[in-house]
């Protein structure tokens, strides 16, 4: 979150709400963030020296603050373009767990248990694929294209280890 806002404050002085909206509508499609979030970030962000703001002075309404990148912000984030994504590795991912505890429990039936995430992640896939569809007929942003192409693309791996799963678990069944 942090970098992101670097990243929309590198064109010019923006005023929070108009962060958010940036994020939201230019950034990252159909995301929603919290106000509180944003004004959290700003002010983390101005404690560590790479951003600042100054009050404008608004004649029709309240004062507000506009906040821009420092120097070392700047630096900050073109450091963090350069540099690889953290990949979410995080194994404790709850279809995991629930197979896990059908192959200890009695009664629970993996199988079972795979045919619901199994079919759960294949609706999802299908409404993606065809919000993918849509968005390419209707010549929509470029951000939404990809976004929507990394949602697919996560969930055929998802069905993909789903069918692994059931590979393995038949085979250890037969042992």
């Amino acid at each position: 979150m942090q970098n992101a806002i670097l990243g929309l404050l590198a064109s010019g002085p923006v005023h929070g709400y108009e962060l958010r909206t940036a994020y939201e509508d230019q950034l990252v499609p159909r995301a929603k963030l919290n106000f509180g979030q944003v004004y959290t970030t700003l002010e983390r962000l101005q404690r560590n020296g790479l951003v600042q703001n100054e009050v404008v002075n608004q004649s029709a309404r309240p004062d507000k603050k506009v906040y821009r990148l420092t120097d070392d912000g700047r630096r900050r984030l073109y450091d963090w373009l350069k540099k690889p994504s953290k990949f979410d590795l995080d194994l404790r991912n709850e279809t995991f767990v629930k197979l896990m505890l059908t192959r200890r429990l009695a009664g629970a039936d993996a199988f079972e248990t795979l045919a619901v995430e199994r079919r759960e992640c294949l609706e999802r896939l299908h409404e993606i694929t065809q919000a993918r569809a849509k968005a390419a007929e209707q010549k929509a942003p470029l951000r939404t294209v990809l976004l929507l192409d990394l949602a697919v693309f996560r969930l055929e791996a998802f069905a993909k280890w789903l069918d692994r799963c059931e590979e393995l678990f038949r085979e250890e069944d037969t042992r």
